[in-house]
């Protein structure tokens, strides 16, 4: 697998699994800093990255204090699987601008495992959930797609297809994400309702969705942010790294 994940990602630097919920701790945070000739024989983990906080809110990584991109990390940007040194990580997210820490942790990576870091806020109070990611090859016509919610102001959603009558993905609340689920390769429309189905909230249309990929679905943004700006509630499609 690291032979095939190191080819990937050295063409795609930034383009369930178990979860944690994690709130601002005082602690501090590091990445792996060798080069790719070493990598083969040094034990990885991988991790991905998304800001789902605000569109004012740029984020510095640091990973046990080493800085690990020196450009900041905005609002609705994705950051694909890099790899880490496993162990104990102390990870800082902070504001590129005061260098002021907005959340701090602690995470123990493990050999050849795959992560996520989400990021999001409920007032002025950062969240972020971390969490083991699954990534199974997908059965023969099947993308696999899980949904995570990183709107605090929205009531339970469900997630809809079109001309599908049940939802594909239902009653799911703020800071939850789900496991990958199997879904029919194509064209189609992600809709994003209330629980009951009544109310159509955002959708994403005539997307494509290819046999073998993997796909996470972000919730992002405020229903209570002016529908134009870039706070608004909105859905966001993200490729996991495809297969092993």
């Amino acid at each position: 697998m690291k032979a095939q994940m190191l080819n990937y990602l050295k063409s795609s630097r930034v383009s369930w699994s178990k979860a944690w919920i994690l709130v601002t701790i005082p602690f501090t945070f590091s990445c792996l800093d060798m080069d790719e000739g070493n990598l083969e024989n040094t034990p990885t983990a991988y991790v991905s990255f998304f800001n789902g906080t605000r569109a004012d809110n740029e984020i510095k990584i640091e990973v046990d204090n080493k800085v690990y991109d020196r450009k900041s990390f905005d609002f609705g940007q994705y950051i694909d699987y890099w790899y880490f040194y496993t162990g104990e990580r102390n990870f800082s997210f902070k504001d590129p601008e005061t260098q002021e820490s907005v959340l701090d942790t602690t995470v123990t990576l493990e050999i050849e495992k795959v992560y996520s870091f989400f990021m999001t806020e409920a007032g002025e109070e950062i969240k972020t959930i971390f969490t083991e990611d699954s990534l199974e090859t997908p059965d023969e016509g099947k993308a696999l797609i899980r949904l995570v919610n990183l709107s605090s102001d929205i009531p339970n959603v469900s997630i809809y297809q079109r001309n599908q009558e049940g939802p594909l993905i239902n009653d799911r609340e703020f800071m939850d994400i789900t496991d990958f689920v199997p879904v029919d390769m194509g064209e189609t429309d992600l809709i994003l309702r209330s629980d009951d189905g009544s109310e159509e909230l955002a959708r994403i249309n005539d997307i494509h969705l290819r046999e073998g990929r993997i796909y996470t679905l972000v919730i992002r943004g405020k229903v209570q942010a002016e529908s134009n700006s870039a706070d608004a509630l909105r859905l966001q499609l993200i490729r996991n790294y495809p297969n092993y």
